[in-house]
């Protein structure tokens, strides 16, 4: 980053700076772009506004410093600072104010916004700074803390926040929640008289349903931090956030780190200077836009692992034969979607074919694995594999590590309390431990030898757990772990393996190509719902990723409408992995049912066009849920030439349908009818003025192409 630091002025008891004219100027008080930062030196806090308006009022600092809470409220000296700027985000200029105080304990406190040219976000973050050089430990920094009341969105019905997930396990779902509920142990949806209270893990997004108008706010750096946003609504009005708290160190039962009653303190950071994450406040007419935005900020920092194979079509053979992998049944497997599948109806064309193994692929043999991997390539296919790289599910630690170079399983073990560390069933391994990374090596390598270039990563959140303390001593947190982990697994496989995440964190993202969105989804509406929930409010996350990863497709001996249904989350997706057991060898043989539904799903034209663009669907709203699990029925995407449409109907009752097109931002004479088609049945489509007209059948999605005059 380039920075020419220009000191304006400092004062313990007020600062005010002399301009042109004999005007003066508080020196509090800064504004550039869209953006302006009003401290009030009396009580140490600021305004954060955009265009005149308040957005966040009494924005403080709290951190832990030598184990003790403080904030800077009590902070006797101040001074101000600004700074041009040019960094990975923008151009601009940045504004610190600096906190002093005489207790021999207290740190330095550097309190930073980053303010770019046009732009509808601030980047704010805060350094403690030792005393006189000295190192400074500290394992909770919150750059943004605010008890006022903050009205920056329409009072009524409609405002919502966002809860995003530390990870994709347990089937944990995002959930969009009015500002308040019935009772203080309400589970419903339904607002009340109780301001309710929850946290989101990295962001969140604050907005309104109806003017889609919103705040979004959270950490965009990755490399030490586990952080999170905690809000609390209000009741009956339900305009106002009364409680926010942005803050880099924490933990939480589900980031894993607590055990039965017992949670797990974030690491601690020692150093002369300690910085938080950067938190990015963006408020714009759009919350959707501020996520994606969000996500493009995020990858601008971190890099994001490209892909230039085309779009990801493939099998995984989880989804149909699960425990039960064979060798005769996965050749077969191999020669059914080469036979049946692979290039028919658009599927995998300009693109590339994956055939994976998943879980108990160590039914075979190395000789098998190779033979099998051989007979994807003389197929046209990719063969693929999966690892659980900070996992041991055999708790054995006297065992040697494969490829042995001296480390047993012990010596690469996480402890807590001195105690092994357990999550989801497998004993969690520290990422930095020499034992952990021989294992690394040696399995990467052979999948290599053997000719994967396909790897899906499971189980990745016990590689990112708080710990006693980790083998490398400059490591201290489980963020910093994971990322030396991981970039090391990343090196090994190289840019020509594709890299797929299963149950994850959703930072860092820069390791792999993609990520699944939502824990296990097979064929059922249930499951359908469940997933599109996950998109629903992490359809962004392909700013980050390449693909958001939908899971297998599974066809069954579910009903066509649930089929249809499941494949169009492909198509909003723009990612196809296929998952019914498509073996007819072997010890276990797959259903003719469920194979002729995927090679039949699969294979359209029309619907595979979609899914070829690669995803890029957003969501219609984010206040209007339906189905099982909560999820948002409408989404969709424009093109050049185009916009397409997708509905689910997660429910058993049919519906009538007629959508306003403009609020999808669309104008109705502006779509040449006699070229729009359903995707899946051909058929033309109804368009008077701006309403389009349609049935959802029970559990049936539609998939629309309009296209543009």
């Amino acid at each position: 980053m380039t920075s020419v630091k220009v000191f304006l002025h400092s004062t313990l008891v007020a600062a005010c700076l002399a301009v042109a004219g004999g005007a003066t100027v508080y020196a509090g008080d800064f504004s550039y772009g869209k953006w302006q930062i009003n401290h009030d030196d009396a009580t140490r806090r600021a305004t954060i506004s955009k265009d005149g308006n308040a957005i966040l009022n009494d924005v403080t600092v709290q951190f832990k410093a030598g184990g003790r809470m403080m904030t800077t409220d009590g902070y006797t000296g101040v001074e101000y600072s600004t700074a041009d700027i040019a960094d990975e985000v923008g151009q601009g200029k940045s504004y610190t104010i600096l906190y002093t105080s005489t207790e021999t304990d207290a740190p330095g406190v550097e309190q930073t916004f980053y303010l770019y040219d046009g732009k509808d976000f601030v980047l704010t973050d805060v350094t403690l700074v030792g005393k006189g050089g000295a190192e400074v430990a500290s394992n909770y920094i919150a750059p943004v803390v605010s008890r006022a009341e903050n009205l920056f969105l329409p009072q009524d019905l409609n405002n919502r926040f966002l809860t995003v997930p530390f990870d994709n396990d347990g089937f944990v779902t995002y959930g969009s929640y009015p500002l308040s509920k019935t009772s203080k142990t309400s589970t419903t949806l339904a607002p009340g008289r109780v301001a309710r209270d929850s946290i989101s893990f990295e962001v969140t997004a604050i907005f309104n349903g109806v003017t889609q108008q919103g705040l979004v706010i959270g950490s965009v750096d990755h490399d030490t931090w586990k952080s999170a946003v905690r809000m609390t609504g209000s009741p009956l009005s339900q305009g106002k956030i009364t409680n926010l708290e942005c803050a880099s160190g924490v933990t939480h039962s589900a980031t894993k780190d607590a055990d039965g009653d017992y949670l797990q303190p974030h690491g601690t950071v020692t150093a002369p200077r300690i910085k938080s994450a950067r938190m990015i406040i963006h408020y714009s007419d759009d919350w959707r836009t501020g996520l994606e935005t969000y996500g493009d900020i995020c990858a601008a920092i971190a890099g994001r692992q490209e892909w230039t194979g085309g779009t990801p079509y493939g099998w995984n053979s989880w989804g149909g034969m699960e425990r039960h992998v064979n060798f005769d049944g996965v050749i077969s497997v191999s020669d059914f979607i080469k036979e049946n599948i692979q290039d028919k109806g658009g599927f995998g064309e300009n693109g590339v074919v994956f055939v994976g193994l998943d879980s108990f692929w160590d039914n075979m043999n190395w000789d098998q694995l190779k033979e099998f991997a051989d007979h994807c390539y003389a197929n046209g296919q990719v063969p693929g594999i999966y690892w659980t790289p900070w996992c041991d599910w055999l708790f054995s630690g006297s065992r040697a590590v494969e490829g042995n170079n001296g480390y047993y399983y012990e010596q690469g073990y996480a402890k807590v309390n001195g105690k092994t560390k357990s999550v989801a069933g497998a004993l969690c391994m520290d990422p930095t431990a020499p034992a952990t990374i021989s294992r690394l090596n040696f399995f990467i390598d052979k999948f290599k030898i053997m000719g994967f270039k396909y790897i899906k990563l499971d189980f990745l959140t016990n590689g990112i757990v708080e710990c006693d303390r980790f083998y490398l001593p400059e490591i201290t947190t489980g963020v910093q772990a994971y990322n030396y982990g991981m970039k090391k697994l990343r090196e090994r496989c190289g840019d020509d393996m594709f890299i797929v995440e299963s149950i994850a964190p959703l930072f860092p993202a820069q390791y792999a190509n993609a990520r699944r969105v939502s824990c296990d989804a097979w064929g059922e509406m249930w499951h359908t719902s469940y997933m599109m929930n996950s998109f629903s409010f992490g359809w962004w996350l392909n700013r980050v990723y390449n693909y958001n990863d939908p899971d297998h497709l599974v066809m069954g001996n579910r009903s066509v409408a649930e089929n249809i249904s499941r494949m169009t989350t492909a198509a909003v997706t723009g990612y196809c992995m296929l998952g019914d057991n498509l073996s007819t060898r072997g010890s276990y043989i797959g259903t003719e049912e469920s194979q002729n539904k995927a090679a039949r799903f699969s294979t359209y034209d029309k619907v595979n066009e979609v899914i070829r663009r690669g995803g890029g669907f957003r969501p219609a709203y984010g206040h209007i849920l339906s189905g099982a699990n909560n999820s948002v029925d409408l989404f969709y995407l424009e093109t050049e030439d185009s916009y397409y449409i997708a509905h689910f109907n997660y429910e058993i009752d049919n519906k009538d349908i007629t959508l306003d097109l403009t609020s999808l931002g669309i104008n109705g004479a502006d779509i040449d009818t006699s070229r729009s088609y359903e995707c899946w049945t051909d058929e033309g489509v109804t368009i008077n003025g701006n309403e389009m007209t349609y049935r959802l059948t029970t559990e049936r999605a539609r998939l629309y192409r309009l296209y543009k005059k």
